[in-house]
Parts: structure tokens; sequence; C-alpha cells
């Protein structure tokens, strides 16, 4: 609560200083209109009434520098839209007042100059201090009426009851005529105020829900991080040492949390699972499920589960624990040593590739995404070879999708043409070096999404287990 009202004060009190460095800059415009005005009728006006104009512009022109070099110089304070307001106001009058000492007083209740008090009332506004309206625009009022008493009292003036007629094409001053004046100031004013008041609750409900907005972005963003951390708790930071393979798995994080998972899970001494999934969605929710996926994989592999019977089992318990819109794309492979062979399921994911002596074959899917459906159409584990000198490659859609500046996508074909000019890499040597191809295409851009890349490379050297 109070950061929320320090930022309403701050924000109030940064467009009070904007609306006086308008307000000066109008001051300033209005002084070179008049003087305008000025130049173009010397020629018409008595040389007591031209020195009377002359000063209070010069007067107007030092009162404005001031103010201009006051706000460069010491900045803005508070009080300054008060001294600012009235002296425009008084500066104002005083001409007018001056003008009850030339030939004809009566001017000085109908110069166009009085006209100039209600763009520097209206200039109150935009402070949102309906206070500063009231006094800037009741200041007016009352000076206007000590006008008309002084020229009523001392004669100066004779007022007659004629009507607007006689007001607006003679000499003459009518009392109809200065009453709607009055009125016409004072209602100005009054509608000014309650524009001001107005302003000043739009303006704070703005802030405030800014302030709200922002709070609940720093509280989602804090959030995000938590879950981040705690999900790269759950990523492998070591992997089981096989004879002869090599493994390698990370996922790096794109701008929101997600459920990107590589893993590999050792079996026995020559036998090896990988495992590859993508939880639909992004941020807190797919982490969950993820982290769901990995505890059931965990679980479901130290029972010596057949592959088939493992993703099944996996689809039944997310397929019960999730919405429809929630599934995960799974890829899950046996790498055998021994008898060098590879056994596969892929349940809706981008098809891993096998490069064995330059030749890219892809692990293409056979079933749907987990999830979706209480059972797993066209389910089966399918057994391929895995000779020495081969390397696996499986990763996750957010390698695929990766954009470069001019929205190319890198794409399957970039990605084949990396694993064939760098089968030979070891796995964790593998993984990097496509990490940078990727951050090179994108030419330093964030990944868009989770990028999760699990490598498995069978050495050339490996003994024969038979």
């Amino acid at each position: 609560m109070e950061e929320t009202t320090d930022r309403i004060n701050r924000a109030l009190a940064g467009e009070e200083a904007r609306a006086e460095r308008f307000a000066n800059y109008a001051r300033l415009v209005v002084l070179v209109i008049l003087t305008v005005v000025l130049l173009l009728n010397v020629g018409s006006l008595s040389v007591e009434a031209t020195l009377m104009n002359a000063s209070a512009l010069f007067i107007g022109y030092v009162y404005g520098f001031v103010v201009f070099f006051r706000i460069r110089r010491r900045g803005y304070h508070p009080l300054m839209k008060y001294h600012t307001s009235c002296l425009d106001i008084l500066l104002v009058f005083l001409l007018l007042f001056l003008y009850t000492r030339i030939e004809i007083p009566a001017v000085a209740l109908k110069n166009y100059v009085f006209y100039v008090v209600f763009p520097l009332i209206a200039l109150t506004v935009f402070r949102y201090d309906r206070k500063l309206t009231l006094t800037a625009g009741g200041l007016a009022f009352v000076l206007y009426l000590v006008l008309i008493l002084y020229l009523f009292v001392s004669d100066r003036v004779k007022f007659t009851s004629g009507g607007y007629e006689e007001e607006l094409f003679s000499t003459g001053v009518t009392y109809v005529g200065q009453l709607t004046k009055v009125l016409i100031l004072g209602g100005y004013v009054l509608l000014l105020s309650f524009l001001a008041q107005y302003s000043r609750r739009v303006l704070v409900k703005l802030v405030r829900e800014e302030s709200n907005l922002r709070h609940q972005k720093e509280l989602t963003e804090w959030e995000l991080n938590v879950a981040s951390e705690v999900q790269s708790t759950l990523l492998p930071r070591t992997f089981p040492q096989i004879e002869g393979l090599d493994c390698f798995a990370t996922v790096q994080q794109g701008r929101y949390v997600g459920g990107d998972y590589c893993d590999f899970l050792k079996l026995d001494d020559h036998r090896i699972l990988m495992v590859t999934a993508d939880v639909s969605g992004k941020g807190v929710p797919a982490a969950l499920i993820m982290a769901e996926v990995r505890a059931s994989i965990q679980l479901l592999a130290s029972t010596s589960i057949d592959l088939e019977a493992l993703t099944q089992r996996l689809n039944t318990l997310l397929h019960e624990s999730t919405t429809r819109k929630d599934y995960v794309t799974f890829f899950v492979a046996v790498i055998d040593v021994a008898h060098k062979t590879l056994c596969y399921v892929n349940a809706g994911h981008p098809p891993p590739m096998i490069c064995a002596g330059g030749t890219i074959r892809s692990l293409s899917q056979r079933t749907i995404a987990l999830g979706l459906n209480s059972s797993l159409p066209q389910l089966s584990a399918i057994d391929l070879e895995f000779s020495p000198g081969s390397i696996i490659v499986a990763y996750t859609d957010g390698l695929l999708e990766q954009s470069n500046p001019e929205g190319d996508q890198f794409g399957e074909e970039r990605l084949r043409r990396f694993i064939q000019t760098h089968g030979s890499f070891d796995a964790r040597s593998f993984v990097e070096e496509l990490l940078a191809e990727l951050r090179e295409f994108g030419k330093g851009r964030q990944f868009g999404d989770d990028v999760g890349i699990a490598a498995a490379a069978f050495s050339r050297n490996t003994l024969s287990h038979n």
C-alpha cells in the first residue's frame, strides 16, 4: 500500500512539473501573441495606453523567463503552481486596473485582455489539483468583482439597465452585461474545478492499476524464477557410465518455465534408458507435469517393465490426472551396447535421428502423444541395430522452431546437415556445438522455447560383450 501511494505521489509530482513547464511555454507564447497585437494596434492607441500595455508585457516577459530559469536550474517545487497561476491572474488584472486611468475607463470592462484569464485558469487543470483551480479561478472572480465595484463606487463608469445591444455595441456598461460575464466566469471556474478533480481521480486510478499490474508482474516473475530454479534441480547433472557409450543431455530454458525433459537412466551394466519428453504449454503448470513425468519414469524404469507397458502406464497416469489440453510428447529408448541394438517408442515426439556412417535415419512416431486418450493406438516398440560409431540425437521442438531475425526457423534440414558433419563427436561436445550453432543461427536471440537435447554416442572401440 505504501509503495502504491508513493508511486501515485511521484506520478502526480511528475505531471505537475511537466504541466508547469508547459504552462510557462504557453505563457511566453501568449506574451508573443499579445506583443504582435500591440504592434499592429500601436497607431490607434494613445501613448498612455501603449505604455501601459508595453509595461505589462515587459513584466510578463521578465516573470516568464525567471520561472523558466528557476525550473531549469533548481527544479520544480509544489508551491510554484500557486505562485505562477496567481501571478498570471494578477498581471492581467493589473493591466485592467491601469486601463481605468485612461480617457474611457469603461474599456477596462470591455477589453479583450480580460479573456486571457480563461486559458490561464484552464492551465491549472493539468496540475490535477482542484484547490489550485478554485484558488486561481476564485482570485480572478473576486478581482473582477472588485474592478466593477471600484468603477461603480468611483463613478468613473455609469452603469445602465440597458440590454446586451448597448453592452456590446456602445461604450455603455450595463448591469445585465456585467452580471452575465460574472456568471460565466464563476460557472467556468466551477466546471474546471470539477474537471481537475475528475482528472486527478483518473490519474490516480491509472497509476494504482499500473502499480498493481507491475506488482503482479514482479510476483509472477519471482514465481517463474523459483519454478525455474526448482525445475533445474530436477534435470540431470551426471549421467550413467556404460563402457563404450557416451551420454549427455541438457535443457536450455527459453523465456518461460517449460516442460522439456531429457534424461538417461542406467538399467544394468550394458543397457541404458534414454528419455526425451515435452509437455504442452508453458509456465509453472507445464513444469509441474514435467516433474510428475520424471518421477513416474524413474519409478517405472526401476521395475524392469518393457517400453510398451511403460508408455501405456505413463499415458494412463497423465490421462487421469490432467485435462485434454495438457499432453506430453514422449520418446523413450533402450540402448543395449552388448547386443548393439536400440529399442524405442515414439509417442508424438519430433523424430530423433541416428547417424551411422554418414547416413541419417529418423525414428518416426508411431502413436499419439500421451494424455490425449485412454489408449494409445498402434503402440509398439521398434528394434534397430545400433552399431559402434553411431550416434543418436533426441530433441524437443524448441530446437527446430528457434528462429533468426528474418523469421526463418532452424528446421529439420539444418539439423540433419549438422548431425552428418558432427556425427563423430563425443556426446557432450556434440550437444555443446549444436547449441552454439543454434545461438549463432538466432544471432544472439533468446530461445523462444525450451530446447532439450540428448545424445548418446557408441564408441567404435567398444569391447565385445558376447
